[in-house]
């Protein structure tokens, strides 16, 4: 003996599992696109523009972040010499200082190719006065690292001085 449902109650059936299956449909839509957007909101923060914040640029410490500054030079010669640390793998870049409204520029070479010493040459600028520093690429323009310090202190050159060797005449000796 079959026992078969008459066709309202399949029909009240159906619509009650309808009825049942939409708020679920509608819940997981929600929970999900919820979950997408608070991990999009969250990607965001602490970004400027849409772009990672620059490292920072300053004085070598002990906690040797580079790229960092190791000393500024006078050049016999005049100009300013930059002494800094930087990665060995960082690309050929450029110092631009700017002090009262004014932007100089300073050439940076390595001592070798993958060197981590890279010397910069430009103008004179004063002790003591704070300045801010751009590191800047060369071949692309785009700022490496910043930061705004005063130049606490400027070694002197030391000149060459040219020796020339004096011939001491060797002392006659009594013989024995």
């Amino acid at each position: 003996m079959e026992h078969s449902l008459p066709n309202e109650d399949r029909v009240d059936r159906k619509r009650l599992i309808a009825r049942l299956a939409w708020p679920a449909v509608l819940a997981i839509l929600f929970l999900s696109m919820s979950i997408t957007v608070l991990n999009e909101w969250k990607s965001r923060q602490g970004q400027v523009d849409h772009r990672e914040p620059l490292p920072g640029f300053s004085y070598c410490s002990s906690k040797q972040i580079r790229p960092c500054i190791l000393s500024f030079n006078l050049n016999p010669g005049g100009g300013m010499l930059i002494n800094i640390l930087a990665n060995g793998s960082a690309p050929d870049f450029h110092v631009k200082i700017r002090h009262e409204e004014r932007d100089y520029v300073y050439e940076c070479t390595k001592a070798e190719r993958y060197s981590i010493h890279v010397s910069c040459t430009g103008a004179t600028l004063p002790v003591g006065e704070t300045v801010s520093f751009l590191i800047v690429s060369t071949d692309e323009n785009i700022t490496l690292a910043q930061g705004s310090f005063p130049i606490i202190g400027m070694a002197l050159a030391t000149p060459n001085i040219a020796m020339t060797p004096t011939h001491i005449p060797s002392f006659d000796r009594p013989p024995k």
